[in-house]
């Protein structure tokens, strides 16, 4: 197991606390907004973007996708880069708001975002891009050389990809991106989020092997843990698109609040995955 000076390891371990704080905050301002707050239970939690929430909202998502950007997984080809996709995807979810049904805002379209955050939207995208280039920029001087060249090169590739993507979709399809962004973005996160938790329960006992200090007990329990939280977050993404789908082809959806109860579900999924994943690392260390 590599050694690590106890600053970088409280580092570390700070950060991935921080990422469960967040998760926490946002959802303590959702209670505290729906207990005392003067509006009705709005259908999802990307909704109270239009809020008092609004703040916790887009700085929790932002913050979250900075962490998932910094922290290093244990396996660096996969999971790595699959925290770094997600944590771009963050920001994109919380910054271009999901699009309301409102014919007062919205006027003959069927859904928009209304026009009086359209300007702060294409403003704080602008300013994501700008970032995620210079993030590139610091990325490439990062690659490692010799035999893991070639995997950095890979994960860079794959991340320049999506920042050029999403560019290109924001500048020449801005209705649709508006229209779109939000879930386009929202849906590969919680995906990706799912895929660490195969990973990781995948990986449990290869670490043991590895002269870590977890017992063969503990990584069988975390290994089954991984693996529910897995197939519970697949399960609800499933659910969601079918349900989406439904609306789409009917009109009609099978009860209100549904799309609350997903996120609210995959947040919890999410947080309940980072605390266990941050009690393994305590007991087996951090990556090297």
């Amino acid at each position: 197991m590599a050694m690590h000076s106890e600053s970088t390891t409280k580092t570390y371990l700070y950060l991935r606390v921080g990422l469960v704080a967040l998760a926490v905050f946002l959802g303590a301002s959702l209670v505290i907004e729906l207990t005392v707050g003067d509006g009705s239970w709005l259908g999802s939690i990307s909704a109270y973007y239009y809020t008092p929430v609004r703040a916790v909202f887009v700085g929790t998502l932002v913050a979250m996708g900075v962490c998932l950007i910094a922290i290093k997984g244990r396996d660096r080809p996969r999971e790595d880069l699959m925290l770094n996709l997600a944590g771009m995807c963050a920001p994109v979810v919380a910054l271009c708001p999901t699009p309301l049904e409102d014919v007062v805002a919205c006027g003959d379209a069927t859904r928009c975002v209304p026009p009086a955050y359209v300007p702060g939207v294409e403003n704080n995208i602008g300013a994501l891009l700008v970032v995620g280039v210079i993030g590139l920029l610091f990325a490439a001087r990062t690659v490692r050389r010799g035999a893991e060249e070639g995997r950095d090169l890979v994960a860079l590739g794959v991340s320049a990809t999506g920042i050029v993507g999403l560019a290109l979709w924001f500048l020449l399809g801005r209705d649709s991106f508006l229209d779109y962004a939000h879930y386009g973005t929202a849906v590969p996160m919680f995906g990706l989020i799912v895929a660490v938790a195969v990973v990781n329960a995948a990986k449990v006992d290869e670490f043991v092997d590895a002269g870590g200090t977890l017992a063969m007990g503990r990584a069988a329990t975390f290994r089954m843990a991984y693996r529910l939280i897995a197939w519970v977050m697949g399960l609800v993404i499933v659910g969601a698109l079918a349900l989406f789908v439904i609306k789409a082809a009917t009109g009609s959806q099978p009860f209100d609040h549904w799309v609350f109860v997903v996120e609210a579900l995959l947040l919890v999924a999410f947080a309940t995955f980072w605390i266990l994943q941050t009690v393994q690392y305590a007991a087996d260390g951090a990556p090297a």
